[in-house]
Formats: structure tokens, C-alpha cells, sequence
């Protein structure tokens, strides 16, 4: 198992803080401005719209440097959303990435029982099944 670094830890710290408050409040909005606030300063929250997505349902983005492990803390973060906001059992995750490439690599390594990555997604979600692309 890959070991998370403190600043991988912080990230889904505040990931973990912003889908608690999310869900205990439906205010997408109260919670972000809220999480962000404990950084020194309050940031605006602004909303994806989208078809079917209603004014509760929490959007956010990750930004993380090329090497900080994206892929690891997606994996987490699927867990997070999965038991803070939704507090659900099991979920359906829609992986999105950018190229080909990286798709047959992150799906290769997500069927892998002994990756790092399948295992992370598993101890954050529970039984995993990756579908075809």
C-alpha cells in the first residue's frame, strides 16, 4: 500500500470536511466558502450547471502538480464522496481522464488486484468492479 503524504492526507481532509458539510447543510456553496476559510480566506464557490445536476449536489476540483499523485487521491476520494455526502454502501464512480493513454493505464492498474490503486479503491469503497472502457 502506497503510504499518503501529508499533503495528499491534508487534501482529502478538506475533501472529507467539505462533502460532511455539504451534506449535513444541502449548501454546496456554505461549505466550500466554509473549508476554504480555514486556509486564511474564503474563496467563492462556483457551481457547475449541468443537466440533472440540482443546486445540492457538490462540485469541486482537485488541482494537484504532475507527480502528486492524482490518480491515488481520486481513489480516496471516491470513498469520501461515497460515505461523507452520500452515505451509501456502494456507488458507481465514472473515471474521466484525457487521453487514451492514460485511460489504458489507470484501467489496467485499477483491475489489478495488487495495485496500489485497486487496493486504495477498495479499502475507500468497499468491492470494486471496473468495467470496460
Amino acid at each position: 500500500m502506497i503510504t499518503l503524504k501529508d499533503y495528499q492526507e491534508r487534501v482529502l481532509d478538506s475533501l472529507r470536511e467539505f462533502f460532511r458539510l455539504t451534506a449535513q447543510a444541502r449548501n454546496p456553496d456554505a461549505a466550500f466558502r466554509e473549508v476554504t476559510r480555514r486556509f486564511g480566506e474564503s474563496v467563492p464557490y462556483f457551481p457547475v450547471a449541468a443537466a440533472g445536476l440540482g443546486s445540492g449536489m457538490p462540485y469541486v476540483c482537485l488541482r494537484v502538480p504532475t507527480g502528486g499523485g492524482k490518480t491515488l487521491l481520486a481513489c480516496y476520494a471516491a470513498g469520501l464522496a461515497q460515505r461523507e455526502f452520500m452515505r451509501a454502501e456502494r456507488s458507481v464512480v465514472l473515471w474521466l481522464v484525457p487521453s487514451n493513454t492514460i485511460l489504458d493505464q489507470t484501467a489496467d492498474a485499477l483491475r489489478d488486484p495488487r495495485h496500489p490503486y485497486r487496493r486504495a479503491l477498495e479499502l475507500a469503497c468497499g468491492a470494486v468492479d471496473v468495467g470496460d472502457d
